[in-house]
Parts: C-alpha cells; sequence; structure tokens
C-alpha cells in the first residue's frame, strides 16, 4: 500500500470512528462491558457472586501536551527535492497547546542572522545547503525550541491546498495585487494555466475571493506596503489561518477530499497516529485561541547590507525568553 492510498485509509477509519462515536453519543453513551463470574470461598463452599461488570480498555486520543510542526514553504515547486532543494522562503512554527488552548503561527524571517557550525548564516540558506533536519537543528539550537514534526512544501502545493477548500476571503490592498500581477504569471505558467483566468485588477482592491495561484502569489509578494519580508511572513500566517478556518466549515466528504490532497502534497514526518489523534480532537482545537506572531519581534533585532548580504540581526536572548512565554506560558 502507497503513502496516498494508506492516508486515504487512515481518514477513512476516521470518519468510521466518528460515526460510530455518534451512534453511541444517541443510544445513551452506552458502554462495553466484559463480565466475570468471581468465586467467593464461604465456609468451604464456593459461592457464585453477581457478575461484576469490567469496562474494556480504551485507547485514548486525549492531546496531553504541545505539539511543534516546523513549517516549510519552498521558492520553487519542486518541494523538497535533493537536487533543487530551493531556498526556505516561508519557515513557519506552529504550535498547538492544550494547555493553553491556543493554536500559535509563529513566522521566522528569513533572512534571519543564526549561528551555524562555521560561522553564521540566513535560515533560508541553511535549508538549502542542509536540508530540513539542518535546519531543525540550527532553529533548536539557536531558539531553543522543540521541533517534533516538519511538514515541507512548494508553493504550487500552496495553490492546490486552497483550490481543495474552495478558495479563500483575504483583503486586499491596491498595491498587494499590483505586485501579486508578475507572480501570478509565474505561477500560472508552472501550473500549465492560462494567467488571464488568475488575474485581477487594482480595481478589486477590498474583500476578495481568491483561487489557489491569486493565493500562492499573495504569500510570494514583497515589496507590497513596503513591508518587504516583514510583511510577507505576515501574509502566509493570513493564508493559513483562512484555509484551516475553511476546513474547519466543510462537510465530511469535502473535509475527506481535502485531506486527500493536503497530505498527498506534503513531505513530512508526522505520523498516522497523531493526525488521527488531531482529527479526534478536532472540534476542540477548532475553539482554540489563534495567535499569529513573528520572530524576530519588533524593536529587538537591527538589519542591513553587512558586506556578505542582506541579514536580519536578532537580539537572541530577547526572542528567546519571549518565545518561551508566548508558545507554552500563553504570554503574547
Amino acid at each position: 500500500m502507497n503513502r496516498r492510498q494508506k492516508r486515504i485509509l487512515l481518514f477513512v477509519v476516521l470518519a468510521v470512528v466518528l460515526l460510530a462515536a455518534a451512534v453511541v453519543i444517541v443510544l445513551g453513551m452506552k458502554k462495553a462491558f466484559t463480565y466475570k463470574e468471581p468465586v467467593i470461598e464461604n465456609a468451604g463452599q464456593s459461592v457464585h457472586a453477581e457478575p461484576t461488570p469490567a469496562r474494556t480498555a480504551e485507547p485514548s486520543y486525549t492531546l496531553e501536551k504541545p505539539v511543534n510542526i516546523l513549517l516549510i514553504g519552498i521558492d520553487n515547486h519542486t518541494g523538497s527535492s535533493e537536487t533543487d532543494r530551493g531556498n526556505a522562503d516561508g519557515i513557519m512554527y506552529a504550535t498547538i497547546n492544550p494547555d493553553t488552548k491556543e493554536l500559535i503561527f509563529t513566522s521566522f524571517m528569513r533572512d534571519t542572522r543564526v549561528r551555524i557550525e562555521n560561522g553564521y548564516d540566513k535560515l533560508t540558506y541553511v535549508y538549502h545547503t542542509g536540508g530540513i533536519e539542518h535546519l531543525k537543528e540550527i532553529m533548536e539550537q539557536n531558539f531553543e525550541v522543540p521541533i517534533d514534526y516538519y511538514a515541507v512544501f512548494g508553493y504550487a502545493d500552496v495553490a492546490e491546498v486552497v483550490e481543495a477548500v474552495g478558495g479563500i476571503e483575504l483583503d486586499l490592498t491596491v498595491d498587494e495585487i499590483y505586485f501579486m500581477q508578475g507572480k501570478i504569471k509565474d505561477i500560472s505558467y508552472t501550473m500549465g494555466q492560462d494567467y488571464r483566468d488568475n488575474e485581477l485588477s487594482v480595481d478589486q482592491a477590498g474583500r476578495v475571493k481568491l483561487n489557489g495561484v491569486q493565493a500562492a502569489a499573495y504569500t510570494r509578494i514583497r515589496p507590497a506596503e513596503g513591508q518587504y519580508d516583514a510583511g510577507r511572513t505576515e501574509r502566509g500566517r493570513e493564508v493559513i489561518s483562512a484555509v484551516l478556518s475553511k476546513a474547519f466549515r466543510l462537510n465530511t466528504s469535502d473535509l475527506l477530499k481535502f485531506a486527500g490532497v493536503f497530505y498527498d502534497k506534503l513531505d513530512t514526518n508526522i505520523p498516522d497516529s497523531l493526525f488521527l489523534q488531531l482529527g479526534m480532537n478536532a472540534s476542540e482545537i477548532r475553539g482554540y485561541r489563534q495567535i499569529s506572531d513573528r520572530i524576530p519581534i519588533d524593536g529587538s533585532y537591527e538589519s542591513g547590507n553587512t558586506g556578505s548580504g542582506y541579514y536580519v540581526v536578532p537580539d537572541m536572548d530577547v526572542n528567546k525568553q519571549h518565545l518561551q512565554q508566548s508558545l507554552f506560558e500563553g504570554k503574547h
């Protein structure tokens, strides 16, 4: 059985489990019991007591501790290919914290300078030169945060995931739409689409429903509003939040279709057991408070050309403290 078939089977099983749970609730939460007839010794005689019910063991799907997932968006459409790895233009740390009831998305600016084995480098190049395991190691060493799992995807994957939820709605400025046009052409070409089918006009500024290509283009622009990479990290968080909000409202059939697309597009080490656990807790997670954050935080870094390239140089102590408080203590 291949990876895609395993994913589909997993979610079919999940759907059956959820349906069975609903039936149990309707029937008054009846439990399955096993019975034994214990023998009571009484004055040399064996006396059969009334059967004592013993509950059968049930697996626990409770989220007991935070789950931390590193999301990597690559600046090409080939994902994490070893022959054309690309740069990590989107680096996001997703934390599902059942203790604080929060879902936290923390972006890391691609040009952030971090310490590596033989000096310093940008986060985006750490992935390019060493791959996901190297990036995980460097991030854990520099920022002192645990990375449990990872997921890597290209911008064409973003487009297909957005299409799987039927598009998303976002507020766009004239400046953003202007800079999106070139990216829309590039991504349309990559995906074999006519860019004219995906064009936007600056006259549409405001609340706009975006298809997959348009949403992917939105995550790729930098100069809009003069924010550059800080703005791009925020746009990436907006797209992910919008996709999740849309997915939470899908019916069971559409949710299974979305899951099939989503998991088929990811290069990830997340085990099937965690996917099932998250699925069983989806209704609770949907009610978690969503937090959008960025590292380095405002006022905690300097940026500019150092002679060997453009860098964002953070105050590590300030940002490490902020991460610990935000991710695990509920302080934002």
